[in-house]
């Protein structure tokens, strides 16, 4: 079964990622992606769910484990919007490598881990065993626009095409 498939079974929709992209609420500067051989480095990607930012707020103060799992989760579903975007089919996906998460944290709170397994699961549930990442679940005081979860991923993929990043602004050239 093809992986978009599986997220079809799992009731979980690709976001539109070059709509995202034409709007931008922190004016951040950063691509989507940026390729290198057969490795997709994919930006900071939170979550997101019919467009919107969601589950939103600080872990142990606003929100349990269970929600910022669910965070994680769609944060990893909105770093697979970019990887399709990048390379037009998920099957090409052929290992995740490392997966970074940041978890808005209140003072005492330690489940970071925990928290970050939704977006793992996830990719094991779609990939098998490819999908198992190197990972790190790092604590944060505060997050852009409070969002509860922010995953940085990186992926080795099959094939050689891969469509130019989207950027958030454009940066002026150096002087």
């Amino acid at each position: 079964m093809s992986v978009e498939r599986k997220l079809e079974s799992l009731g979980l929709v690709m976001p539109d990622i070059e709509k995202q992209y034409r709007t931008n609420p922190t004016g951040a500067r950063f691509r989507s992606h940026l390729a290198h051989g057969n490795a997709l480095y994919i930006s900071g990607s939170i979550a997101m769910k019919d467009g919107t930012r969601y589950m939103t707020g600080v872990l142990g103060k606003d929100l349990s484990i269970e929600h910022g799992y669910e965070a994680a989760r769609y944060a990893a579903l909105h770093c697979l919007g970019i990887a399709k975007f990048a390379l037009g089919d998920l099957d090409r996906v052929t290992q995740a490598l490392q997966l970074i998460g940041y978890v808005n944290s209140a003072d005492g709170f330690s489940e970071q881990p925990r928290v970050i397994n939704g977006a793992t699961d996830l990719l094991v549930e779609l990939y098998g065993e490819a999908g198992m990442p190197t990972r790190a679940a790092i604590g944060c005081h505060g997050l852009a626009a409070n969002n509860s979860v922010e995953l940085v991923l990186t992926l080795l993929f099959s094939g050689t095409e891969v469509r130019s990043p989207l950027a958030r602004e454009k940066i002026a050239a150096a002087r």
